[in-house]
């Protein structure tokens, strides 16, 4: 048969994932918890090999999940520019104090191992929280989102306006692969620009996804009053839950639950009552540091 190659895939708000993945097994309250809880991780830690682990950590749960990897390709550039931002705003402007191991000089502005090793820490730690929306965005419908907080007994309204803002990460991501698109077919190729050309039109692309995302925003409120949809529902009616009375909150969405909080709880000691997570007492600051010729990593 002509059709048994084919796999059948979801759209998500980011892409399209398998219909076969492992989270569709999980009660979609699990999403929104996995990106309320699994987030603030990288609050919590600032050694940078402990964001290294939470990033090899997301690349496994991509693969476990069978999230296409692809998808991080389209971020490489972006994830460069903000490397690049950090860098340059710590390192340039960061600051200097009296005791500051001073590793370089560009010329009036001196670039101390400190303020290297800051934009090191807050590079990995966003590095990591990047990938945990990337994520959240390539599992997640628009319709778990608000089954989720539904879940949470938080009003229909305030639902339904957090489903539509998720809605539309998705929507200026396809717009700003269209405007990619019409650039390609004009025979501008980004990957033969300087690393400064493609920065410099990034910024460009501000005007057309504003206009983009206003357009869209217009479309969907016609829809939204075309259709007749209340946030309110029937006068004098409760609004029922249909779709969530069809999801059982089970053993597994239990111990994924429990899970993320163990963590969370490991991570809030190891925060505020250990220095195991902090700068001091990093092994890859102190490497780094010692190969730059400071008697100290933090």
């Amino acid at each position: 048969m002509a059709g048994q190659g084919v796999r059948r895939m979801r759209r998500t708000l980011l892409g399209y994932l398998p219909v076969d993945s492992p989270i569709h097994s999980l009660h979609p309250i699990i999403k929104t918890f996995f990106l309320l809880i699994v987030s603030t991780y990288p609050l919590l830690i600032d050694a940078p090999e402990w964001n290294i682990v939470g990033i090899v950590a997301m690349f496994i749960i991509f693969i476990a999940s069978r999230v296409q990897l692809g998808i991080l390709k389209f971020y490489t550039t972006i994830m460069l520019n903000i490397f690049w931002i950090i860098f340059i705003a710590y390192t340039f402007f960061g600051g200097y104090a009296p005791g500051y191991h001073i590793i370089g000089r560009v010329g009036p502005v001196l670039i101390s191992w400190e303020n290297v090793s800051w934009a090191i820490t807050v590079y990995l730690r966003m590095f990591f929280a990047i990938l945990v929306i990337i994520y959240f965005l390539s599992v997640a419908r628009e319709r778990d989102v608000i089954l989720g907080l539904r879940w949470l007994r938080l009003p229909y309204v305030v639902s339904y306006m957090i489903g539509l803002a998720f809605r539309s990460i998705g929507l200026s991501i396809i717009d700003f692969h269209t405007i990619r698109e019409a650039e390609r077919a004009r025979a501008l190729d980004l990957k033969e620009l300087p690393l400064t050309h493609k920065i410099k039109k990034f910024g460009l692309y501000i005007v057309p996804m504003v206009a983009l995302a206003l357009r869209r925003t217009d479309e969907v409120s016609n829809a939204l009053d075309s259709r007749g949809f209340k946030f309110t529902g029937l006068k004098g009616h409760k609004r029922t839950d249909y779709l969530l009375s069809k999801y059982r909150f089970g053993g597994k969405d239990a111990v994924a639950v429990g899970a993320m909080l163990a963590i969370m709880a490991v991570l809030v000691y190891l925060r505020y009552f250990t220095l195991y997570i902090t700068t001091q007492h990093s092994l890859l600051l102190k490497y780094i540091g010692g190969l730059l010729g400071v008697g100290s990593g933090g």
